[in-house]
């Protein structure tokens, strides 16, 4: 071997792996919600018939829609007709935010009925429970998420 092919070898260009071609994202912003925003993309039509009654009730829960300008980059589509002409959209969906604040609240009050329920259901179980037939719970529940790519999922 030559001193040539030696060194060329040690490059960083050689030994770093090349970047993977991947399909971009439909629902890609391309960037990050700024601190305290969470996103969300919300269905605005189905089967090109509008669904005012879906983002009314995203409406009502705090959600507001997001205009290209609040992007600080060029959107790759915009909505430019109907009730929420002038928002960023993709196919049938508009994207909307809400404060971080909101998400945290409606996830813990949904969290509280479900340890609720369980409660419910655990004392379901030990009220049917007899000495001649007793009733156990030994279930396990677990619980597990995979990569996030992107912070538009609730």
């Amino acid at each position: 071997m030559t001193k040539a092919t030696q060194s060329s070898r040690k490059t960083r260009a050689s030994t770093t792996r090349k970047k993977t071609w991947a399909p971009p994202g439909k629902l890609d912003v391309g960037q990050e919600p700024p601190e305290g925003i969470h996103y969300r993309w919300v269905r605005h039509e189905l089967l090109n018939n509008p669904d005012d009654a879906n983002v009314n009730s995203r409406i009502r829960q705090g959600y507001e829609p997001v205009k290209p300008e609040e992007l600080g980059v060029t959107a790759p589509d915009v909505l430019d007709k109907g009730k929420y002409a002038g928002t960023v959209r993709s196919g049938d969906l508009i994207l909307m935010k809400v404060p971080q604040e909101i998400v945290d609240q409606r996830d813990a009050y949904y969290q509280e009925q479900s340890e609720r329920m369980a409660a419910a259901y655990n004392q379901d179980l030990k009220n049917a429970s007899t000495d001649s037939m007793p009733v156990s719970d030994e279930s396990k529940t677990t619980y597990s998420t995979g990569p996030r790519t992107t912070k538009f999922e609730d």
